[in-house]
């Protein structure tokens, strides 16, 4: 892996190009959680005399040595940021992205950085009001991105996924090899369950795809920033409701600290969002797409201990998440029993 001096160099010589200012400078690189490549923040000087200025900003870059698709398509997920400039939906500012291997040797983007708090997992402590305060935001925020026209943003976003489609990427974590078994309880009946009552005509729109508490950063009066792209794609709006929901249903989980400690209920939630779109969402369907969500965090967690343990990814955090596997599918199959 590149070290932090490489990059520096590589990250100066790319600011100096794109800004025309042979003496701009980069701050030391500070490192950013995250799994699906490496980002840093840094702060950028350029300009001369009374125009020089400091600002912050964020480095993404992909994988190294991991072919461009999904989760490792940085490139495309800062023109999905892009793709919503101008409209409702607050992104970080996209400076620069590029899949030309020339700066990186991979590809990457530069974004400003946006302060802000994670409602589920931020360093400070927030009270009962502002927890409310934030989690509104946060629905009224997903409302926005759901009423986003899709159509003009094809290019980049894709076609529709069905919502059959979408299972099916799941089903295929969940019929791997080497899973440990114990986190696998309960998702053959849920599959068959969800197979059978599958809504036959949801709301199709921009989906962000992890649309969870720790994917918005908040200050103020709510979200100044979506973040985390990568699993974004035009299909059912529902999705990101009953995604939101699981992280806020208490029922589906051992350990509790994924949940803020005064987030609204998952019923609650989904008035704010009812409040805040034009069109409606049956109890039958939320439950559903509830339950599919335990279902797609439920495969999602059986496949990441196991590359866990065998020492493709290494991350302990899951060897916790997966104590509640099977309460996710169990809880699923409660949802639309």
């Amino acid at each position: 892996m590149a070290s932090d001096e490489e990059i520096t160099r590589q990250l100066t010589a790319l600011v100096r190009a794109k800004t025309g200012d042979p003496s701009a400078q980069v701050s030391p690189l500070t490192t950013l959680p995250g799994h699906a490549g490496q980002s840093y923040s840094f702060d950028l000087e350029s300009g001369v005399g009374a125009a020089r200025k400091r600002e912050r900003m964020v480095l993404r870059l992909a994988p190294e040595g991991v072919r461009p698709v999904g989760t490792a398509d940085v490139v495309r997920q800062a023109r999905i940021m892009k793709s919503l400039e101008g409209t409702a939906v607050p992104i970080p500012r996209v400076r620069w992205l590029d899949d030309d291997l020339a700066a990186f040797g991979r590809g990457y983007f530069v974004v400003d950085f946006v302060r802000g708090d994670k409602l589920a997992m931020g360093e400070e402590e927030h009270s009962p009001a502002d927890q409310q305060r934030f989690a509104r935001s946060i629905v009224q925020t997903l409302a926005k991105l759901h009423t986003v026209p899709w159509e003009p943003r094809r290019e980049v976003w894709g076609e529709p996924r069905p919502l059959l489609e979408e299972m099916a990427r799941f089903d295929g974590l969940l019929d791997r090899p080497n899973l440990d078994p114990k986190t696998t309880v309960g998702s053959a009946e849920l599959r068959e369950r969800l197979r059978a009552t599958m809504p036959p005509n949801p709301h199709i729109g921009l989906v962000h795809g992890d649309f969870q508490w720790s994917n918005s950063l908040c200050a103020g009066d709510g979200v100044q920033v979506v973040i985390d792209w990568e699993l974004a794609l035009v299909g059912a709006t529902s999705i990101d409701l009953g995604w939101l929901c699981l992280f806020s249903d208490r029922k589906s989980w051992v350990d509790q600290g994924l949940i803020p400690s005064h987030a609204p209920a998952p019923e609650e939630l989904a008035d704010i969002y009812r409040e805040s779109v034009p069109w409606s969402v049956s109890d039958a369907d939320l439950r559903w797409f509830r339950a599919f969500a335990g279902y797609r965090f439920g495969a999602i967690t059986a496949f990441n201990l196991m590359l866990h343990r065998r020492g493709k990814r290494h991350d302990p955090t899951w060897e916790d998440i997966a104590l509640s596997a099977p309460l996710l599918f169990g809880r699923g199959r409660e949802l639309i029993a």
